[in-house]
């Protein structure tokens, strides 16, 4: 019975995931939280220069816990290739969870949203939750497992295109401006 309930609640998320990744559209609501490396993160500072996962967690969720192997592999992937992973903790002390970040070797950004500011704003409803934020700050994302790694080679893919095409114009300037002085 327990593992009909457990098969029941994986595919549930499964499908709520995959419907969410089409139909949310919106922009991203920013925030300035402090990280556990004793600096701000301010997320309207990110936006449009990396592809942004968000993850809304605690230290005490067993399905948080089982989403951070999958979380540091992805940091580790694709740490040159534009991605920033963003461990939003909701609710719990700074020691707490600075000691089980060293203990799990987490290697992304972890920030503290010790007054559920931030994820009320997002409207955290349970944890873990996930979004991505592409390059024009939108929500293209959500969900309460982790994006698979096609989603986010996709959107890695869009936002590497729209670089490309940013530095051809701004190329296409400046050509004609430059004077060589001797």
């Amino acid at each position: 019975m327990l593992k009909i309930l457990l098969l029941i609640y994986i595919f549930y998320n499964y499908i709520f995931s995959q419907q969410n990744t089409n139909l949310i559209q919106n922009k991203f609501i920013d925030f300035e939280l402090p990280s556990i490396s004793t600096y701000n993160i301010k997320l309207s500072d990110l936006v449009g220069k990396k592809l942004i996962l968000l993850n809304f967690w605690t230290t005490w969720c067993p399905y948080c816990k089982q989403e951070i192997p999958r979380l540091i592999t992805l940091a580790n992937k694709y740490k040159d290739k534009n991605l920033e992973i963003i461990g939003i903790n909701i609710r719990e002390p700074e020691k707490m969870v600075k000691k089980f970040a060293e203990n799990k070797q987490i290697n992304y950004t972890i920030v503290l949203d010790t007054a559920a500011v931030v994820a009320k704003k997002y409207n955290i409803k349970g944890i873990p939750t996930n979004f991505i934020i592409n390059k024009e700050g939108n929500i293209v994302f959500v969900g309460p497992l982790l994006p698979t790694e096609e989603i986010i080679i996709k959107n890695l893919i869009e936002f590497e295109k729209k670089e490309v095409e940013t530095n051809k114009k701004r190329k296409k300037r400046l050509k004609g401006k430059t004077k060589i002085v001797y």
